[in-house]
């Protein structure tokens, strides 16, 4: 729901950034029962994220940057007691891995580097979350707003025009399957 990236665009004008935010998340959860009505739950969850630049100020001269980030949240989860939608809440950690490469070129030259605004591969993050989840025989579908807040920034151009967005609202639709006891 939210951009990847924010942009800055009056702190400089030599280099322009752009950005696709791409709106997908997939991966797969696990949950683990717990007492007193809890639940853990964890998920990898995968982005890809992308940008372009314009590297020299002129747009003859483009950098494309493409990366991939993984989303690593463990949560405590509560269910209310049972009606009709099944509501939760969950609140934890999540860590993010971000890789990629930047590939140049003016239409003759090529090059393929590491990303330069990639100033943070790994960052960790507060999360909070709640839904409703949905239950047809073993099916369970979990419709869910998830708001992490990044202690990090993963990306930062050098002219301070580009940073990584720290506040992430995602919606999510979850299925699962459960045997019944």
């Amino acid at each position: 729901m939210t951009d990847a990236f924010i942009l800055n665009n009056g702190a400089s004008s030599i280099n322009n950034y752009t950005f696709d935010t791409l709106r997908y998340t997939v991966g797969p959860t696990v949950e683990l029962g717990l007492p007193l009505g809890l639940t853990l739950e964890t998920d990898a969850l995968y982005k890809r994220l992308r940008y372009d630049s314009y590297p020299f100020g002129f747009d003859t001269f483009r950098a494309e940057t493409t990366a991939d980030s993984w989303e690593f949240p463990f949560l405590l989860k509560r269910r209310l007691p049972r009606v009709p939608l099944h509501p939760h809440g969950s609140l934890g950690v999540s860590l993010r891995h971000v890789s990629g490469s930047t590939y140049y070129t003016n239409g003759e030259f090529q090059s393929t580097q590491e990303i330069q605004e990639l100033v943070n591969t790994w960052s960790t993050g507060f999360a909070v979350g709640g839904g409703t989840e949905i239950t047809a025989g073993m099916i369970h579908v979990t419709p869910e707003i998830r708001y992490t807040r990044w202690a990090t920034e993963n990306f930062r151009s050098p002219n301070a025009v580009l940073a990584s967005n720290r506040d992430a609202v995602d919606f999510l639709i979850g299925v699962t399957f459960h045997k019944k006891p």
